[in-house]
């Protein structure tokens, strides 16, 4: 750990003022002026900051990603400032799963690591044939069995995080570090000035932003695309498309079938259920606080989704394309699904950006974490996880590098990073696959085979560890362009990579390639 030179006093917002949320020598301020000095154990209890870099980064996007890495940024002394196009905090969406490998970084966040604990959702999950027949479960996720918990460091993680809740809990935690939040300053351009060291952005109002490095967490829609790649990637159709909505469990208070399908009291500790049919599957978790459900399905069964979160779709159009596809659902479902107030389903067309090398500009002032660098489907459950673990990292190698070698540090990152996401992308097809053309005879010999699979070598890295550990190869690689050997160890074990594309996999769907048993090396 590093000397508590500054540190966060974890004080609710607003009760103590500071300038640029910046504690020095563990001197605490106080609004009438006076100061507190903290005791050791009491700063070692808090947040401890690493001494300023003098590095200055300005982020694009204010999604986890972006919160990440600008608090991560922030521990590791850089001067961070953040902006985004929303006019306000954006408070919607349902849940994701985030696994360890991006959680052990809260165990230097005390704080938020216990509201983790307090406001996630530790979920069984179980599987069920679309008839209602159940298959296996409940149980916890592979990354929480017995035998997974061993050393583990930070929070306990549990299944599924409330998308609000964690947004929010970031968003407080940058509030108390101090961290500048400007809302509605949309970037209608990314640039960087090699000469000076520096890069920058131009705003829709003609403004310009400059930092040593300028992070894009601004989605798959963003535009540093044209900067890095020279365009911006074009989407492409993944085959699948998905039904998802989230709403209070009030709507469901009048429908016996429900409540008796899925009773809730305080205090209970709810079921993730996976429902399979033949081609399709659904997920659906119903808590004292939320109902949230997904359908996944092939585009040919219902063509007409888009990439937009606009609500306008029925659920009862839901209901007849399940019973269309896979005959015979337990009603309960379709009853649960019909709760789905008016408003808040809507109809998500997946759609690819297959996966660059290259994340940074030329110069490596300009970098993209998250699904501004790669898009994931949701049933990899891995997107969320990747976004953090990009913020853990790259903190970490500016870190090492400091000032005068940031260009090449955002580099660095890139090279540690591009190998596991790949491989980490692939897994939605191996889980949609899995759910979707399930092998039934294995099935029965042993039913833990249906599981949906978080494969070891995705949840026990550690990000932060593994830029520490590799910078100084990754360093030799960079500057001798290539020349200098690196060879990553955080994918699967034994596999040897080699880029591939969405219509590659699309073409191995089709010809009844089973894509998890394809692929080489160890991807348990």
């Amino acid at each position: 750990m590093p000397s508590a030179l500054e540190t966060t006093n974890g004080v609710d917002d607003g009760e103590v003022q500071h300038q640029n949320g910046f504690h020095k020598n563990g001197l605490l301020g106080h609004p009438n002026g006076t100061t507190k000095e903290l005791s050791y154990a009491e700063i070692a209890g808090e947040v401890e900051r690493y001494p300023d870099s003098g590095i200055t980064v300005l982020i694009v996007g204010c999604g986890p990603g972006g919160l990440m890495s600008a608090l991560e940024c922030w521990r590791k002394g850089c001067t961070v400032q953040l902006i985004d196009r929303a006019y306000a905090p954006v408070n919607t969406g349902d849940v994701f799963c985030l696994q360890p490998s991006c959680m052990s970084v809260y165990r230097h966040w005390p704080r938020m690591s216990k509201e983790i604990e307090e406001e996630q959702y530790d979920a069984g999950i179980s599987y069920w044939h679309n008839t209602g027949d159940r298959i296996y479960g409940p149980g916890p996720p592979e990354f929480n069995d017995p035998e997974a918990l061993e050393g583990r460091q930070g929070p306990r993680v549990g299944f599924m995080q409330g998308r609000i809740k964690f947004f929010n809990m970031l968003l407080r935690q940058v509030k108390r570090c101090g961290i500048p939040v400007t809302w509605g300053r949309r970037v209608v351009e990314y640039y960087e000035d090699e000469a000076a060291g520096l890069g920058g952005v131009v705003l829709e109002s003609g403004e310009k932003l400059e930092a040593d490095v300028v992070i894009a967490a601004d989605g798959i829609k963003t535009n540093s695309g044209k900067l890095i790649a020279g365009y911006t990637a074009d989407p492409k159709d993944s085959g699948q498309s998905i039904y998802r909505a989230g709403y209070s469990p009030d709507f469901t208070k009048e429908d016996r079938e429900v409540l008796e399908r899925w009773p809730t009291k305080p205090g209970d500790v709810p079921e993730w259920q996976f429902w399979l049919g033949a081609g399709l599957h659904l997920s659906a978790m119903v808590s004292n606080d939320m109902i949230v459900w997904g359908l996944t399905h092939k585009d040919e069964y219902a063509p007409d989704g888009t990439e937009s979160w606009n609500a306008s779709v029925e659920p009862e159009e839901v209901v007849d394309l399940m019973e269309r596809v896979a005959p015979g659902w337990h009603p309960a479902v379709s009853a649960l699904l019909k709760t789905t107030p008016r408003g808040s389903l809507v109809h998500w067309k997946l759609r690819w950006r297959d996966l660059l090398q290259e994340w940074t500009s030329p110069g490596g002032r300009i970098v993209q974490v998250g699904d501004s660098a790669h898009s994931f489907l949701p049933a990899s459950g891995n997107g969320a996880t990747q976004a953090l673990e990009d913020a853990i990292s790259l903190a970490s190698c500016l870190h090492v590098a400091g000032r005068n070698n940031v260009a090449i540090a955002t580099k660095v990152h890139n090279r540690l990073r591009y190998e596991r996401v790949s491989c980490a992308q692939k897994m939605s097809f191996v889980n949609t696959q899995q759910h979707h053309f399930t092998d039934w005879s294995a099935i029965t010999e042993n039913p833990k085979l249906i599981r949906t699979r978080f494969p070891s070598w995705v949840w026990k890295h550690d990000p932060e560890e593994y830029a520490y550990k590799k910078y100084g190869e990754g360093f030799l690689h960079v500057i001798t362009n290539g020349k200098s050997p690196l060879q990553n160890t955080n994918y699967p074990p034994g596999h040897t990579h080699k880029p591939w594309t969405v219509e590659e996999v699309r073409m191995d769907l089709l010809n009844d390639v089973n894509i998890g048993a394809a692929l080489d090396g160890d991807w348990s």
